[in-house]
C-alpha cells in the first residue's frame, strides 16, 4: 500500500487517511489548516516587506536618476519605432555585420548643448554605433537624413530651438511610462 507525508509534520500514513489540500498531503484537517494560515501570514508579511523596500528604493532616488530612467525608456522606444530602418547618417541597414549591427538611438542635437530636446522624438533616431559613438554623431549625414524624413522646414525649427525646460519629477515619471507603453506598441506586446 502506498504512504505519503504530511506536509506539515513529515509522518507518514496510508494514502487512505490522507487529507487532500490541493497537491500537499495532510494527516489530519486541523494540520491542514495550520499549514494554510501560516502560509497566508508568510506570504502577506513578504508582500508587505518588498513594498517597503520599493518605497524605500523610490524615496532614495535622485533627479538624476529619474532622468536616466526616463532617457533608457525613450532610448528603447527610438529603438523599437527605427527597427528595420536603416542608420539615418549612413545608411547602413540594421544588423550589418560590417558596422557590429547594434544601432543608438542618435541625437541630431545632443543632449549637452540642447537638453530641452532630449525627449523630442524628431530630435532623435536609429543611428549606427560607428556614427554616433566614433563619428561624433556625424551630423552633416545625419542633418541630410533628417531633411529626407521629416523635411527641411521641421529640420529648421528644430536647429532654432533655444528654450530652455526644466524637467519636474513628475514629468520625468510620465516620460518613462508613456515611453514604454509605446514601446510596447511597436513591439506588438499588447496585440
Amino acid at each position: 500500500m502506498k504512504t505519503r507525508r504530511c506536509k506539515l509534520c513529515r509522518t507518514k500514513m496510508p494514502e487512505d487517511q490522507v487529507v487532500m489540500g490541493g497537491i500537499y498531503s495532510f494527516c489530519s484537517w486541523d494540520h491542514l489548516h495550520e499549514y494554510t494560515t501560516t502560509n497566508a501570514a508568510k506570504k502577506t508579511a513578504k508582500l508587505s516587506y518588498a513594498r517597503e523596500q520599493k518605497a524605500v528604493k523610490e524615496s532614495l532616488k535622485t533627479a538624476s536618476d529619474y532622468v536616466k530612467e526616463a532617457q533608457t525608456a525613450f532610448n528603447a522606444y527610438i529603438r523599437a519605432r527605427d527597427k528595420g530602418k536603416p542608420c539615418i547618417s549612413c545608411g547602413c541597414p540594421q544588423g550589418d555585420p560590417v558596422q557590429g549591427g547594434k544601432f543608438d538611438a542618435g541625437h541630431y542635437r545632443s543632449r549637452g548643448s540642447a537638453g530641452h530636446l532630449r525627449f523630442n522624438t524628431i530630435n532623435c533616431w536609429a543611428q549606427c554605433v560607428k556614427c554616433n559613438r566614433y563619428l561624433s554623431g556625424n551630423v552633416v549625414e545625419y542633418r541630410k537624413g533628417l531633411v529626407q524624413r521629416v523635411g527641411l522646414e521641421r529640420v529648421c525649427q528644430l536647429e532654432n530651438d533655444n528654450s530652455q525646460l526644466k524637467f519636474t519629477i513628475e514629468y520625468l515619471k510620465r516620460v518613462k511610462k508613456i515611453f514604454n507603453y509605446r514601446r510596447k506598441l511597436y513591439e506588438g506586446k499588447f496585440r
